[in-house]
């Protein structure tokens, strides 16, 4: 969210990385399996669409960090039907120190059946955890 991004901008400094991720949601991964049976393209550009959808909400925060002539800042979006997985995987890779992440907003029995994204990230991520309410 703009407010995660904001408070980790201000918190960066010249020596930090500062990853902005997308998380790109595949809810239907058997839709993808099929398209990729019946056309191997087109399951690839529906793949390559939901990847620039994210990198065009990422790109509105760096360029907001080259405004504030802030440097290190990277663009990452995430496309799986596992995503919390790979972000828990991602900020181990690269040694992440910490997470900013906000509640999407799911009822209490979408959480009993999808589980929350944001909990997964508090209870599995080996770095800090500041989750921001929106």
């Amino acid at each position: 969210t703009k407010q995660n991004k904001t408070i980790a901008i201000a918190l960066k400094k010249d020596h930090d990385a500062l990853y902005i991720c997308t998380i790109v949601q595949i809810s239907d991964p058997g839709y993808i399996d099929h398209l990729r049976k019946e056309n191997v393209d087109i399951a690839d550009s529906y793949l390559r669409a939901l990847e620039d959808a994210g990198k065009g909400v990422c790109k509105f925060y760096l360029e907001d960090c080259k405004v504030k002539n802030i440097t290190n800042c990277h663009q990452v979006v995430i496309t799986s039907n596992h995503a919390k997985e790979e972000l828990t995987r991602f900020s181990e890779e690269k040694q992440i120190d910490m997470i900013f992440v906000a509640p999407r907003g799911l009822s209490k029995i979408q959480q009993l059946f999808i589980g929350s994204f944001s909990q997964y990230i508090l209870n599995h991520s080996k770095c800090d955890v500041v989750l921001v309410r929106t």
